[in-house]
């Protein structure tokens, strides 16, 4: 086995030593706080303690343990990595129907600060509104910003309802999008547009996901499968990694769009 492959076999293949390493990035501890920190004995931890400093890993000064020099470059990049494989552990089945290209590079390359997510599936009596399950954080969120490349029948209502109960709502819509609810919906885009908390963008170019909700609650992203369909299925996360992720997604498709202030 190659010294790469064999780093890779020592970090990744063993909870207990990759819990470790994470464990002292926050600084050397004394074998019975390693103990406490891990909720384990001394004999199977100082077996993989042994490991890891075989692998110049980690260091032993006096009676504690720390990263060596080589351990404090690798552990930080670790972070990102085990993050990205617990998103996709967590729901393999959807992420591999969804065409991941859609979403930024720059995004994609950060995925794993969704941190922990549920799939929402639709119900046949709801199968072109928002999850119920997400309905209350949507009405109890100070800000409320949408990235949308589809139509659904209850935007007008709902983000005029929204605003004018003091929420900040923002959109971002694709132009055939926008141009739909002007015509459809044309009184409420104006009454929209009159509050003070909203803004509404029009954006020239392909906006790639379906749609992508971000509060200052959660996260609801909607993607477009690898077909090219699109299912109406939610990822959701409470995580505030993920708020911050959604937060740049906005931002990304907003600098790529038009302000509308009038009709």
């Amino acid at each position: 086995m190659s010294t790469e492959l064999q780093l890779i076999d020592t970090i990744f293949f063993s909870d207990k030593r990759k819990n470790l390493l994470l464990l002292l990035k926050d600084g050397p501890k004394t074998i019975e706080e390693i103990k406490k920190g891990l909720s384990v004995s001394s004999s199977p931890i100082m077996a993989q303690i042994r490991i890891m400093l075989k692998e110049g890993l980690l260091v032993q000064e006096e009676d504690c343990y720390s990263l060596s020099v080589k351990g404090k470059l690798i552990v930080p990049k670790m972070e990102p990595l085990l993050s990205t494989f617990q998103v996709f552990d967590e729901n393999h089945d959807y992420w591999a129907r969804q065409n991941l290209r859609t979403l930024p590079p720059h995004l994609l390359d950060r995925i794993g600060e969704l941190g922990s997510c549920k799939e929402l599936l639709p119900q046949k009596t709801h199968i072109f509104d928002y999850p119920p399950e997400i309905m209350d954080p949507l009405y109890s969120s100070r800000t409320v910003m949408e990235t949308s490349s589809i139509f659904r029948p209850g935007y007008p209502s709902l983000y005029l309802d929204l605003a004018k109960r003091g929420i900040e709502v923002s959109l971002v819509l694709e132009r055939p999008i926008y141009e739909k609810l002007v015509s459809d919906y044309r009184a409420d885009v104006e009454k929209f547009l009159n509050l003070k908390n909203t803004g509404l963008f029009v954006c020239d170019q392909k906006i790639e996901l379906a749609s992508s909700i971000v509060t200052d609650r959660f996260l609801s992203l909607s993607m477009v499968s690898k077909e090219g369909r699109y299912y109406n299925h939610e990822m959701v996360s409470f995580e505030k990694s993920a708020l911050v992720w959604g937060q740049e997604l906005f931002n990304y498709y907003k600098d790529l769009s038009e302000k509308i202030t009038q009709i």
